[in-house]
């Protein structure tokens, strides 16, 4: 049985820049105080369409437009973004009052999902810079050091004061350079303060105060 775990989590990390750390004692939720879900359709592990997804305030959520399959399935309410990775589904739940900010270059992430075949997980890195990716060149998008393994695009990625910065798209398989610096396969999210036009008109809710600057390289 434990070979065949083995197999199965060496399998899915070919999806994967990497390993995230898996949550087993429910350290992530408390600390980050976040609402990340696992959403799927099928069965898990056996014939599924697996993400994730992350509370944007008590009527929204957010995850990944390319996990339309799985929303087109569950029948929910949802908006997709016309241009980038990122849609918005409507789902009430009382929760506190959102916590939403961005990040500044070398500034510290936390990449948070639910990796096929792992409970909810996590993975720290910093902030690189933009950067755009094959079939969203629409989209500016943002590269981390952090880690995304199959199954986490559409959650949570949350700057160090644990607020929600954007949500999972997934990582890339090359080296890519900057003006200053160079990484091999960063991973990479849809910054929400990029969006926040849409997420506005939307929700008609304004997530960034005037005094929120934007995310810079």
């Amino acid at each position: 049985m434990f070979r065949l775990l083995l197999l199965a989590s060496l399998f899915i990390a070919g999806c994967a820049n990497g390993l995230p750390t898996p949550d087993f004692n429910g350290n992530i939720a408390h600390e980050l105080e976040v609402g990340n879900e696992k959403i799927f359709v099928g069965i898990p592990l056996l014939l599924a369409l697996e993400g994730s997804s992350a509370r944007l305030d008590d009527d929204w959520v957010v995850t990944a437009a390319h996990n339309k399959p799985i929303l087109a399935l569950t029948r929910a309410e949802v908006y997709y973004h016309p241009v980038c990775d990122i849609a918005l589904v409507y789902n009430k739940h009382d929760v506190d009052d959102p916590h939403v900010g961005v990040v500044h270059s070398g500034e510290k992430v936390t990449h948070v999902g639910y990796p096929i075949g792992f409970p909810l997980s996590s993975s720290q890195g910093k902030y690189i810079g933009d950067i755009y990716v094959n079939g969203w060149e629409k989209c500016q998008m943002s590269g981390t050091t952090g880690i995304i393994m199959s199954g986490m695009s559409g959650g949570g990625v949350y700057n160090g004061k644990g607020e929600l910065i954007g949500v999972n798209h997934g990582f890339t398989n090359s080296d890519v350079t900057w003006a200053d610096k160079s990484y091999e396969s960063p991973a990479v999210f849809v910054s929400l303060f990029f969006v926040r036009d849409w997420l506005e008109a939307v929700t008609g809710h304004q997530y960034f105060p005037a005094n929120n600057q934007p995310l810079t390289s």
